[in-house]
């Protein structure tokens, strides 16, 4: 959508948000539960109010620019803006703008703090999370991460073990502390968006794997894309600030490094590209299980920074139900579905989860795809961050 577009084709755009828009509105009020009649629906050319609700001609307005600068994810959030404004037209028979009702409404509908504000006051830019993370406390416990992730570059296996091992109880010492102090998280989102319609099994067990060890939990939802007008699978990661942005780089480092170390296997050993899946299945459930076991580990050896069984369980306990609530604001109603894994080929699988039980998360992993694995430094291209 950067490229200039014809009159025509902006036309044709438009129509497709416009059917979007309508959609959007229909899931909201079936999502949340709440009775309003579908209005009407104009793309505005206005640079300066990213959308409006109008009561006397019951329609909404949406931007222009808004749907070309930013993710559909903030089109969404603007959209339900602009609704809680209709909810108080219609349910509060009132003309506030921005009051207790508009309060009350935001609260019915899930819109996210940031989105609160007077619609002319949002942001012409919204700033990224990694760009929010640069400049707050939690990027010293991120760069104490990176560091140690860099000391796990080392030959020595053993070296090279134990500074992912540090690294992983400095983030679990972290969160622990925290909920012991009843300090309130600053919980976000992290969008990764590759750009497909569908999520391999082999994401799906990435996304066991950081939900299971790294302080997150994960929805896989769909999300339009306004430029190719169609909806993509999406892998959303909702956590603290620094744990989403941790998550999302064990998230990368995995992919990559699966690619690779297929390509090394393969280059080894008489395979076939069908079998890369079984490998990559495996080396991901070998991953899992050294997480499990280094935990497991712990637990036995009562090294928790609590000190105490009971007093863990019951911290993260606290710390689930406050993220459960913060994804429930997004999401009120979410279904669970399971998913067959296909076949397994049984050498691929057991090469794979050697290699697994073998891999050490670290620092800097370079592909083809440019990533480097900076979690402040780089923002992924395809990751929408709010």
């Amino acid at each position: 959508m950067k490229t200039r577009l014809s009159q025509t084709d902006q036309n044709t755009l438009m129509r497709a948000w416009l059917v979007q828009l309508h959609h959007e509105h229909e899931t909201i009020c079936r999502q949340f539960g709440v009775d309003l009649s579908t209005p009407a629906f104009e793309i505005s050319s206005s640079s300066t109010c990213w959308g409006s609700w109008h009561p006397a001609t019951a329609t909404v307005k949406i931007s222009f620019h808004l749907i070309e600068k930013h993710s559909w994810d903030v089109v969404v959030n603007v959209l339900k803006h602009e609704m809680a404004h209709q909810l108080v037209s219609t349910l509060y028979g009132s003309d506030e703008k921005h009051g207790p009702f508009f309060i009350k409404a935001c609260d019915m509908l899930g819109v996210p703090g940031g989105f609160r504000s007077a619609s002319g006051d949002l942001p012409r830019s919204i700033p990224k999370t990694h760009e929010k993370a640069a400049k707050t406390q939690e990027s010293k416990l991120i760069l104490k991460v990176e560091k140690l992730l860099s000391l796990a570059q080392s030959q020595n296996e053993h070296e090279a073990q134990r500074a992912m091992e540090k690294a992983n109880n400095l983030i679990a010492g972290y969160n622990l502390q925290r909920a012991q102090s009843g300090e309130k998280s600053d919980l976000n989102i992290i969008i990764i968006n590759h750009k497909k319609k569908r999520i391999e099994n082999y994401q799906r067990k990435i996304c066991t794997i950081l939900s299971r060890h790294f302080f997150v939990k994960i929805i896989l939802a769909n999300l339009y894309d306004a430029g190719s007008c169609c909806s993509h699978k999406t892998i959303e990661l909702f956590g603290a600030r620094e744990n989403i942005l941790i998550a999302e780089y064990v998230y990368y480092f995995l992919l990559s490094t699966m690619d690779f170390l297929w390509d090394d296997y393969k280059g080894r050993h008489t395979t076939t590209g069908r079998k890369k899946r079984s490998f990559q299945l495996g080396l991901l459930e070998g991953f899992d299980k050294k997480l499990a076991e280094r935990k497991n580990k712990e637990k036995a050896g009562n090294n928790h920074p609590s000190g105490n069984k009971e007093t863990t369980k019951a911290l993260i306990t606290v710390m689930d139900r406050e993220l459960d609530t913060f994804i429930a604001q997004r999401y009120p109603r979410i279904s669970r579905r399971q998913h067959r894994s296909g076949k397994i080929h049984g050498r691929e699988f057991q090469a794979g989860i050697q290699e697994g039980h073998n891999l050490t998360l670290k620092k800097g992993v370079c592909t083809k795809d440019g990533f480097r694995g900076g979690m402040l430094s780089h923002t992924k291209p395809d990751s929408q961050l709010h």
